[in-house]
Protein backbone atom coordinates (compact mmCIF):
# COMPACT_ATOMS: atom_id res chain seq x y z
CA UNK A 1 0.00 0.00 0.00
CA UNK A 2 1.46 3.64 -1.04
CA UNK A 3 2.18 6.40 1.42
CA UNK A 4 -1.13 8.56 2.03
CA UNK A 5 -0.91 12.21 2.15
CA UNK A 6 -3.33 15.42 3.44
CA UNK A 7 -3.95 17.81 0.68
CA UNK A 8 -6.28 20.87 0.74
CA UNK A 9 -9.13 19.54 -1.20
CA UNK A 10 -9.33 23.03 -3.24
CA UNK A 11 -5.87 21.87 -4.68
CA UNK A 12 -7.35 18.11 -5.98
CA UNK A 13 -10.90 19.32 -6.86
CA UNK A 14 -11.73 22.19 -8.93
CA UNK A 15 -15.35 24.01 -9.16
CA UNK A 16 -16.55 24.81 -12.63
CA UNK A 17 -18.73 28.01 -12.61
CA UNK A 18 -20.34 27.57 -16.70
CA UNK A 19 -23.66 29.85 -16.20
CA UNK A 20 -26.64 28.71 -18.97
CA UNK A 21 -29.49 30.19 -19.53
CA UNK A 22 -32.62 28.49 -20.53
CA UNK A 23 -34.01 28.40 -23.79
CA UNK A 24 -37.70 27.56 -24.54
CA UNK A 25 -36.17 26.11 -27.89
CA UNK A 26 -33.43 23.87 -26.32
CA UNK A 27 -33.75 20.76 -25.27
CA UNK A 28 -30.62 19.99 -22.72
CA UNK A 29 -30.92 17.11 -19.67
CA UNK A 30 -31.83 18.97 -16.57
CA UNK A 31 -30.75 18.02 -12.91
CA UNK A 32 -32.06 19.43 -9.74
CA UNK A 33 -31.83 18.51 -6.15
CA UNK A 34 -35.25 16.81 -6.85
CA UNK A 35 -34.15 14.17 -9.15
CA UNK A 36 -31.20 13.23 -7.06
CA UNK A 37 -31.74 10.20 -4.49
CA UNK A 38 -31.39 11.11 -1.01
CA UNK A 39 -27.64 9.39 0.21
CA UNK A 40 -28.14 6.44 -3.04
CA UNK A 41 -25.59 8.28 -5.19
CA UNK A 42 -28.27 7.86 -8.36
CA UNK A 43 -30.62 9.80 -10.15
CA UNK A 44 -33.84 9.65 -9.47
CA UNK A 45 -35.02 10.63 -12.87
CA UNK A 46 -34.01 13.54 -15.65
CA UNK A 47 -35.70 16.86 -16.29
CA UNK A 48 -35.40 19.06 -19.38
CA UNK A 49 -33.75 22.26 -19.40
CA UNK A 50 -37.08 24.32 -21.27
CA UNK A 51 -39.25 23.14 -17.88
CA UNK A 52 -36.95 25.42 -15.74
CA UNK A 53 -36.17 29.36 -16.09
CA UNK A 54 -33.83 30.56 -13.86
CA UNK A 55 -30.01 30.30 -14.47
CA UNK A 56 -28.36 27.15 -14.43
CA UNK A 57 -25.28 25.39 -14.28
CA UNK A 58 -23.23 23.28 -17.21
CA UNK A 59 -21.75 19.87 -16.59
CA UNK A 60 -19.80 17.54 -18.61
CA UNK A 61 -20.46 13.51 -18.52
CA UNK A 62 -18.59 12.39 -15.31
CA UNK A 63 -18.65 15.60 -13.20
CA UNK A 64 -19.59 15.18 -9.49
CA UNK A 65 -22.24 16.87 -8.77
CA UNK A 66 -22.59 18.11 -5.01
CA UNK A 67 -26.09 19.16 -3.38
CA UNK A 68 -25.32 22.15 -1.45
CA UNK A 69 -28.59 23.15 0.14
CA UNK A 70 -28.98 21.20 3.23
CA UNK A 71 -25.86 18.75 2.13
CA UNK A 72 -26.93 16.31 4.95
CA UNK A 73 -28.90 14.80 2.46
CA UNK A 74 -25.86 13.33 0.51
CA UNK A 75 -27.18 13.77 -2.73
CA UNK A 76 -24.49 13.33 -4.91
CA UNK A 77 -23.91 11.89 -8.21
CA UNK A 78 -21.78 11.40 -11.07
CA UNK A 79 -24.09 11.42 -14.49
CA UNK A 80 -22.70 9.70 -17.63
CA UNK A 81 -23.79 12.32 -19.93
CA UNK A 82 -23.56 16.26 -19.96
CA UNK A 83 -26.42 18.64 -19.02
CA UNK A 84 -27.15 21.74 -17.13
CA UNK A 85 -28.08 21.20 -13.23
CA UNK A 86 -29.49 23.19 -10.51
CA UNK A 87 -26.85 26.36 -9.12
CA UNK A 88 -28.40 24.40 -5.64
CA UNK A 89 -25.52 21.94 -7.00
CA UNK A 90 -21.71 22.14 -6.75
CA UNK A 91 -20.16 21.01 -10.34
CA UNK A 92 -17.08 19.67 -9.34
CA UNK A 93 -14.01 18.22 -11.02
CA UNK A 94 -10.42 16.23 -10.94
CA UNK A 95 -7.77 19.23 -11.21
CA UNK A 96 -5.64 17.00 -12.91
CA UNK A 97 -7.10 14.09 -14.11
CA UNK A 98 -3.77 11.60 -14.46
CA UNK A 99 -2.65 13.14 -11.16
CA UNK A 100 -5.83 12.76 -8.83
CA UNK A 101 -8.90 10.17 -9.99
CA UNK A 102 -12.17 11.47 -10.51
CA UNK A 103 -13.70 7.91 -9.70
CA UNK A 104 -11.81 8.15 -6.17
CA UNK A 105 -12.87 11.90 -5.91
CA UNK A 106 -16.42 11.28 -6.38
CA UNK A 107 -16.52 8.68 -3.76
CA UNK A 108 -14.72 11.08 -1.56
CA UNK A 109 -16.74 13.56 -1.54
CA UNK A 110 -20.24 11.01 -1.10
CA UNK A 111 -18.06 9.47 2.09
CA UNK A 112 -20.38 10.84 4.84
CA UNK A 113 -17.39 11.84 6.73
CA UNK A 114 -17.32 14.86 3.58
CA UNK A 115 -21.24 15.42 3.94
CA UNK A 116 -20.42 16.20 7.81
CA UNK A 117 -17.70 18.34 6.79
CA UNK A 118 -19.78 20.12 4.69
CA UNK A 119 -22.99 19.99 6.52
CA UNK A 120 -20.77 21.20 10.11
CA UNK A 121 -19.57 24.32 7.71
CA UNK A 122 -22.71 25.54 6.19
CA UNK A 123 -24.39 28.47 6.55
CA UNK A 124 -27.99 29.12 6.68
CA UNK A 125 -30.10 27.82 9.73
CA UNK A 126 -33.46 26.81 8.04
CA UNK A 127 -31.78 26.33 4.70
CA UNK A 128 -27.94 25.70 5.16
CA UNK A 129 -25.73 25.78 2.53
CA UNK A 130 -22.40 24.19 2.02
CA UNK A 131 -20.08 26.84 1.03
CA UNK A 132 -17.30 25.89 -1.75
CA UNK A 133 -14.89 28.60 -0.03
CA UNK A 134 -14.76 26.52 3.02
CA UNK A 135 -15.06 22.98 1.40
CA UNK A 136 -12.08 24.30 -0.22
CA UNK A 137 -9.62 24.71 2.59
CA UNK A 138 -10.49 21.09 4.32
CA UNK A 139 -7.55 19.07 4.64
CA UNK A 140 -8.29 15.48 3.32
CA UNK A 141 -6.36 12.03 2.92
CA UNK A 142 -5.59 10.02 -0.23
CA UNK A 143 -3.36 7.90 -1.70
CA UNK A 144 -0.06 8.96 -2.94
CA UNK A 145 -0.09 6.87 -5.94
CA UNK A 146 -2.94 7.64 -8.67
CA UNK A 147 -3.33 3.60 -9.16
CA UNK A 148 -4.11 2.95 -5.91
CA UNK A 149 -6.74 6.16 -6.30
CA UNK A 150 -8.10 4.29 -9.34
CA UNK A 151 -8.45 0.99 -7.63
CA UNK A 152 -10.15 2.23 -4.91
CA UNK A 153 -12.68 4.74 -7.16
CA UNK A 154 -13.34 0.94 -9.14
CA UNK A 155 -13.87 -1.20 -6.44
CA UNK A 156 -16.89 0.91 -5.36
CA UNK A 157 -18.01 1.64 -9.26
CA UNK A 158 -17.86 -1.83 -9.88
CA UNK A 159 -20.60 -1.89 -6.96
CA UNK A 160 -22.63 0.57 -8.27
CA UNK A 161 -22.33 -0.36 -12.11
CA UNK A 162 -24.22 -4.14 -10.52
CA UNK A 163 -26.66 -1.68 -8.36
CA UNK A 164 -27.07 -0.32 -11.90
CA UNK A 165 -27.55 -3.45 -13.80
CA UNK A 166 -30.54 -4.53 -11.72
CA UNK A 167 -32.14 -1.36 -11.59
CA UNK A 168 -32.43 -1.18 -15.36
CA UNK A 169 -32.95 -5.28 -15.57
CA UNK A 170 -36.25 -4.73 -13.25
CA UNK A 171 -37.12 -1.64 -15.15
CA UNK A 172 -37.25 -3.80 -18.40
CA UNK A 173 -39.26 -6.71 -16.30
CA UNK A 174 -41.90 -4.59 -14.95
CA UNK A 175 -42.55 -3.51 -18.96
CA UNK A 176 -42.25 -6.79 -20.03
CA UNK A 177 -45.04 -7.63 -16.77
CA UNK A 178 -46.91 -4.86 -17.31
CA UNK A 179 -47.28 -5.71 -21.35
CA UNK A 180 -48.58 -9.02 -20.73
CA UNK A 181 -50.82 -7.89 -17.97
CA UNK A 182 -52.36 -4.95 -20.39
CA UNK A 183 -52.30 -7.68 -22.95
CA UNK A 184 -54.96 -10.51 -20.68
CA UNK A 185 -56.82 -7.76 -18.52
CA UNK A 186 -57.21 -4.35 -20.27
CA UNK A 187 -57.20 -5.57 -24.33
CA UNK A 188 -58.57 -9.36 -23.63
CA UNK A 189 -55.93 -10.05 -26.52
CA UNK A 190 -56.65 -13.91 -26.04
CA UNK A 191 -60.07 -13.79 -26.02
CA UNK A 192 -61.01 -12.16 -28.65
CA UNK A 193 -62.62 -14.84 -30.68
CA UNK A 194 -64.65 -15.39 -27.98
CA UNK A 195 -68.07 -14.30 -26.78
CA UNK A 196 -67.96 -11.15 -25.12
CA UNK A 197 -70.91 -10.21 -22.95
CA UNK A 198 -71.84 -6.46 -21.63
CA UNK A 199 -71.13 -5.38 -18.27
CA UNK A 200 -70.44 -2.35 -16.24
CA UNK A 201 -67.49 -2.08 -17.46
CA UNK A 202 -68.40 -2.59 -21.26
CA UNK A 203 -67.91 -5.68 -23.21
CA UNK A 204 -65.95 -8.31 -21.10
CA UNK A 205 -65.20 -11.58 -22.13
CA UNK A 206 -68.06 -14.25 -21.18
CA UNK A 207 -67.64 -15.89 -17.82
CA UNK A 208 -65.31 -12.51 -16.43
CA UNK A 209 -66.66 -10.79 -13.56
CA UNK A 210 -66.42 -7.46 -12.27
CA UNK A 211 -64.67 -6.38 -8.73
CA UNK A 212 -63.83 -3.14 -7.08
CA UNK A 213 -60.40 -2.66 -6.58
CA UNK A 214 -61.03 -2.14 -2.72
CA UNK A 215 -62.16 -5.89 -2.86
CA UNK A 216 -58.79 -7.16 -4.40
CA UNK A 217 -57.29 -7.01 -1.58
CA UNK A 218 -57.09 -5.69 2.09
CA UNK A 219 -55.75 -2.19 2.74
CA UNK A 220 -53.98 -1.94 6.05
CA UNK A 221 -53.15 2.09 6.64
CA UNK A 222 -49.76 2.62 8.94
CA UNK A 223 -49.84 4.27 12.01
CA UNK A 224 -50.45 7.79 13.11
CA UNK A 225 -47.51 8.77 15.01
CA UNK A 226 -46.45 12.02 16.93
CA UNK A 227 -43.45 13.91 16.43
CA UNK A 228 -42.36 13.14 19.91
CA UNK A 229 -42.67 9.74 19.59
CA UNK A 230 -40.16 9.40 16.71
CA UNK A 231 -36.36 9.17 17.59
CA UNK A 232 -33.28 8.80 16.06
CA UNK A 233 -31.01 5.78 15.32
CA UNK A 234 -33.03 3.55 17.61
CA UNK A 235 -35.45 0.75 16.85
CA UNK A 236 -37.16 0.43 13.31
CA UNK A 237 -37.27 2.63 10.95
CA UNK A 238 -40.55 4.51 10.57
CA UNK A 239 -41.29 4.36 6.68
CA UNK A 240 -43.00 7.84 4.99
CA UNK A 241 -42.91 8.34 1.95
CA UNK A 242 -39.76 9.83 1.15
CA UNK A 243 -38.25 6.52 2.55
CA UNK A 244 -39.99 5.11 -0.32
CA UNK A 245 -38.81 7.27 -2.52
CA UNK A 246 -35.20 7.20 -1.41
CA UNK A 247 -34.74 4.12 1.11
CA UNK A 248 -33.88 4.71 4.57
CA UNK A 249 -31.67 7.58 5.02
CA UNK A 250 -29.48 10.03 7.77
CA UNK A 251 -33.30 11.68 7.79
CA UNK A 252 -35.73 8.56 8.37
CA UNK A 253 -36.87 8.43 11.86
CA UNK A 254 -36.85 5.53 14.11
CA UNK A 255 -40.00 3.96 16.38
CA UNK A 256 -38.11 1.97 19.53
CA UNK A 257 -42.16 1.53 20.91
CA UNK A 258 -44.29 -1.29 20.64
CA UNK A 259 -46.08 -1.78 17.51
CA UNK A 260 -49.03 -3.79 16.62
CA UNK A 261 -47.79 -6.04 13.66
CA UNK A 262 -50.08 -4.77 11.39
CA UNK A 263 -48.10 -2.15 10.90
CA UNK A 264 -44.72 -4.05 10.49
CA UNK A 265 -43.47 -4.09 7.47
CA UNK A 266 -41.32 -7.23 5.61
CA UNK A 267 -39.29 -7.83 2.48
CA UNK A 268 -41.77 -8.11 -0.48
CA UNK A 269 -44.81 -6.18 1.25
CA UNK A 270 -46.68 -3.92 -1.04
CA UNK A 271 -47.00 -0.79 -0.31
CA UNK A 272 -49.78 1.79 -1.81
CA UNK A 273 -48.93 5.83 -1.36
CA UNK A 274 -52.52 7.34 -1.73
CA UNK A 275 -51.84 10.95 -0.77
CA UNK A 276 -49.77 13.39 -1.69
CA UNK A 277 -47.62 11.58 -3.83
CA UNK A 278 -48.95 8.51 -4.71
CA UNK A 279 -47.27 5.82 -6.36
CA UNK A 280 -47.14 1.61 -5.97
CA UNK A 281 -43.77 0.11 -4.34
CA UNK A 282 -42.28 -3.60 -3.49
CA UNK A 283 -40.80 -3.27 0.08
CA UNK A 284 -37.30 -4.66 -0.37
CA UNK A 285 -35.49 -2.78 2.81
CA UNK A 286 -35.98 -5.14 5.74
CA UNK A 287 -38.28 -4.85 9.12
CA UNK A 288 -39.75 -1.53 9.25
CA UNK A 289 -42.46 0.17 10.93
CA UNK A 290 -45.45 1.83 8.08
CA UNK A 291 -46.47 5.51 9.04
CA UNK A 292 -49.94 6.87 8.16
CA UNK A 293 -50.93 7.64 4.57
CA UNK A 294 -49.58 4.63 2.93
CA UNK A 295 -51.40 1.53 2.87
CA UNK A 296 -49.92 -1.68 3.23
CA UNK A 297 -51.62 -4.09 0.94
CA UNK A 298 -52.18 -7.89 1.77
CA UNK A 299 -53.86 -10.72 0.03
CA UNK A 300 -57.73 -11.53 1.34
CA UNK A 301 -57.44 -14.51 -1.16
CA UNK A 302 -58.79 -13.23 -4.40
CA UNK A 303 -55.57 -12.26 -5.89
CA UNK A 304 -52.27 -13.31 -5.23
CA UNK A 305 -49.34 -10.65 -4.09
CA UNK A 306 -48.06 -10.55 -7.29
CA UNK A 307 -51.52 -9.65 -9.31
CA UNK A 308 -52.31 -7.09 -6.47
CA UNK A 309 -49.26 -5.39 -7.58
CA UNK A 310 -49.33 -5.41 -11.51
CA UNK A 311 -53.14 -4.66 -11.26
CA UNK A 312 -52.41 -1.52 -8.72
CA UNK A 313 -49.25 -0.41 -11.29
CA UNK A 314 -51.73 -0.59 -13.94
CA UNK A 315 -54.38 1.66 -12.31
CA UNK A 316 -52.47 3.96 -10.49
CA UNK A 317 -52.46 7.11 -12.81
CA UNK A 318 -56.04 7.26 -12.74
CA UNK A 319 -55.67 7.59 -9.07
CA UNK A 320 -52.90 10.29 -9.24
CA UNK A 321 -55.24 11.90 -11.89
CA UNK A 322 -58.15 12.39 -8.80
CA UNK A 323 -55.30 13.17 -6.11
CA UNK A 324 -54.21 16.01 -8.46
CA UNK A 325 -57.78 17.44 -9.80
CA UNK A 326 -58.70 17.53 -5.80
CA UNK A 327 -55.47 18.82 -4.30
CA UNK A 328 -55.84 21.25 -1.82
CA UNK A 329 -52.52 21.37 0.53
CA UNK A 330 -52.16 17.53 0.26
CA UNK A 331 -54.17 15.54 -2.82
CA UNK A 332 -55.20 12.08 -2.01
CA UNK A 333 -58.09 9.82 -2.74
CA UNK A 334 -60.46 7.84 -0.65
CA UNK A 335 -61.43 4.46 0.34
CA UNK A 336 -64.75 5.94 -2.36
CA UNK A 337 -62.33 5.94 -4.81
CA UNK A 338 -61.09 2.23 -4.42
CA UNK A 339 -64.75 1.01 -3.87
CA UNK A 340 -65.64 3.03 -7.65
CA UNK A 341 -62.88 1.95 -9.52
CA UNK A 342 -63.79 -1.60 -11.29
CA UNK A 343 -61.84 -4.01 -12.40
CA UNK A 344 -62.37 -7.25 -14.50
CA UNK A 345 -61.24 -10.32 -13.49
CA UNK A 346 -61.20 -14.07 -15.54
CA UNK A 347 -62.25 -16.86 -13.83
CA UNK A 348 -60.12 -19.34 -11.52
CA UNK A 349 -58.37 -21.76 -13.79
CA UNK A 350 -57.19 -18.18 -15.99
CA UNK A 351 -56.34 -16.61 -13.27
CA UNK A 352 -54.08 -19.42 -11.99
CA UNK A 353 -52.36 -19.58 -15.39
CA UNK A 354 -51.64 -16.33 -16.35
CA UNK A 355 -50.58 -15.50 -12.41
CA UNK A 356 -48.12 -18.34 -13.33
CA UNK A 357 -46.29 -15.79 -15.21
CA UNK A 358 -46.71 -12.83 -13.43
CA UNK A 359 -45.33 -14.22 -10.15
CA UNK A 360 -42.54 -15.08 -11.51
CA UNK A 361 -41.52 -11.22 -12.70
CA UNK A 362 -42.56 -10.02 -9.19
CA UNK A 363 -40.27 -12.61 -7.85
CA UNK A 364 -37.20 -12.02 -9.81
CA UNK A 365 -38.23 -8.20 -9.60
CA UNK A 366 -37.96 -8.54 -5.37
CA UNK A 367 -34.99 -11.00 -5.81
CA UNK A 368 -33.00 -8.15 -7.76
CA UNK A 369 -34.14 -5.50 -5.57
CA UNK A 370 -32.78 -7.62 -2.62
CA UNK A 371 -29.38 -7.89 -4.19
CA UNK A 372 -29.64 -4.16 -4.84
CA UNK A 373 -29.92 -3.84 -1.10
CA UNK A 374 -27.34 -5.79 -0.25
CA UNK A 375 -24.78 -4.23 -2.80
CA UNK A 376 -25.47 -0.88 -1.01
CA UNK A 377 -24.86 -2.37 2.54
CA UNK A 378 -21.44 -3.54 1.04
CA UNK A 379 -20.39 -0.48 -0.92
CA UNK A 380 -21.20 1.55 2.03
CA UNK A 381 -19.00 -0.44 4.77
CA UNK A 382 -16.10 -0.79 2.43
CA UNK A 383 -16.70 3.43 1.44
CA UNK A 384 -15.30 4.68 4.78
CA UNK A 385 -12.56 1.89 5.32
CA UNK A 386 -11.10 2.17 1.63
CA UNK A 387 -11.09 6.00 1.96
CA UNK A 388 -9.19 5.60 5.09
CA UNK A 389 -6.57 3.02 3.74
CA UNK A 390 -8.26 0.62 6.62
CA UNK A 391 -8.60 -2.23 4.91
CA UNK A 392 -6.61 -4.34 2.22
CA UNK A 393 -7.35 -3.49 -1.16
CA UNK A 394 -6.65 -7.12 -2.68
CA UNK A 395 -9.31 -8.12 0.16
CA UNK A 396 -11.51 -5.63 -0.88
CA UNK A 397 -11.02 -6.64 -4.55
CA UNK A 398 -11.59 -10.53 -3.99
CA UNK A 399 -14.58 -9.83 -1.75
CA UNK A 400 -16.44 -7.28 -4.23
CA UNK A 401 -15.60 -9.94 -7.07
CA UNK A 402 -17.22 -13.23 -5.16
CA UNK A 403 -20.29 -11.13 -4.88
CA UNK A 404 -20.26 -9.61 -8.19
Amino acid sequence: MSNWIKVRLGDIVELKRESYQPKPDEILPYIGLEHIGQGTLRLINVGKSNEVTSTKSYFSKGDILFGKLRPYFRKVVRPKFNGVCSTDILVLTSKNPRKFSQTFLFYLMASQEMIDLATASSSGTKMPRADWKVLQNLEVSIPEDFDEQERIGKILEAIDDKIDINTRMNETLEEMAMTLYKHWFVDFGPFQDGEFVESELGMIPKGWRVISSYDLANYINGKAFKTNQLVDNDGLPVIKIAELKSGITNSTKFYNGNVEPKYLLQNGDILFAWSASLGVFIWAKGEAVLNQHIFNVKPNGTLSKSMIYFTLKNIIQEFIEIAASRATTMGHITKQHLIDKKIALPPDELLVKVDEKMSNYYQMILSNMLEVERLIQMRDYLLPRLLSGEIDLSQAEKQVEEVL
